[in-house]
């Protein structure tokens, strides 16, 4: 058979299957590939945004492609042009479907519904009760605690200024534990300017905003790094948040390093917890 006589693929069915192939990868396939990598259980899904770039990507892809030749331009626009030339019931009823589609989808978007009162909405989620009783070890630490410290580094100053020095080396290492796992979505300033920031829909927390860390006890940042967007209660909900959880990838006594630099960088306080009479 000769190669004029061969059959091509349809160059236009070509392009839609290979579009809907990118996005099922990227949207099915990418999150549970990443989580296998990275050794995770669950899915770890791109961000919306960088979902949106690889899928114009593969439409200049495909442009690209399509507009190599005359003989390609052509034989992409037959499909689409036999389609509204046509006669019959397939053009009738898919210009008929796709306006009762989109009427379906807005309706479905403004309807009122029938749904009883929600709780009123607050700015931080409820810290969970069993993260209440916590506190930072490191932000008054014991006697023990620096005497240990003293051992190790074999020490022999007075014991207020042995204190002194743990605090800074204490510091120094959450400044840099920041750095390593924080900075990227946080920013070094901690503004929420890191370079991953950029691909979220929701920016990170900017712990420099006085609406932010400052409004919280520590025991809160606690409980949002251990356990991420995913232990973030229904109530009040929804809550939108692209935080990770740390749990089992961080020590505890990391977190709490990090917490101190947090403030640290931020140059904020944690809010103190009442006190109950």
């Amino acid at each position: 058979m000769s190669e004029q006589n061969k059959k091509k693929f349809p160059i236009f069915l070509g392009c839609v299957i290979t579009f809907i192939v990118v996005y099922l990868l990227f949207k099915f396939v990418a999150p549970w590939a990443s989580a296998e990598i990275v050794g995770k259980d669950r899915p770890l899904p791109l961000p919306s945004t960088l979902m949106l770039i690889y899928l114009i990507l593969t439409a200049v892809a495909l442009a690209i492609f399509v507009t190599t030749s005359k003989a390609n331009i052509d034989e992409f626009k037959r499909p689409i042009v036999n389609f509204l030339k046509g006669q019959g019931f397939l053009r009738l009823g898919v210009l008929i479907l796709l306006p009762v589609l989109a009427g379906g989808v807005a309706y479905q978007k403004v309807a009122p519904r029938v749904a009883p009162p929600v709780m009123i909405r607050v700015q931080h989620p409820t810290l969970p009760g069993r993260f209440e009783p916590l506190q930072n070890p490191f932000r008054k630490p014991t006697d023990e605690m620096v005497r240990k410290f003293m051992a190790e580094k074999g020490l022999t100053a007075p014991l207020e200024e042995a204190r002194a020095v743990f605090a800074q080396q204490i510091a120094a290492e959450g400044r840099d534990l920041f750095q390593i796992n924080c900075r990227p979505c946080h920013g070094s300033k901690a503004d929420g300017n890191g370079p991953m920031a950029w691909g979220f829909r929701l920016r990170p927390a900017d712990f420099t905003d006085p609406g932010t860390i400052s409004t919280v006890v520590e025991p809160f940042l606690f409980w949002r790094i251990n356990e991420g967007a995913l232990g973030l209660p229904a109530e009040s909900s929804p809550w939108d948040s692209a935080m990770p959880a740390w749990k089992g990838e961080i020590p505890e006594d990391d977190m709490w390093k990090i917490i101190l630099a947090d403030y640290d960088i931020a140059n904020k306080e944690p809010r103190k917890p009442e006190k109950i009479h």
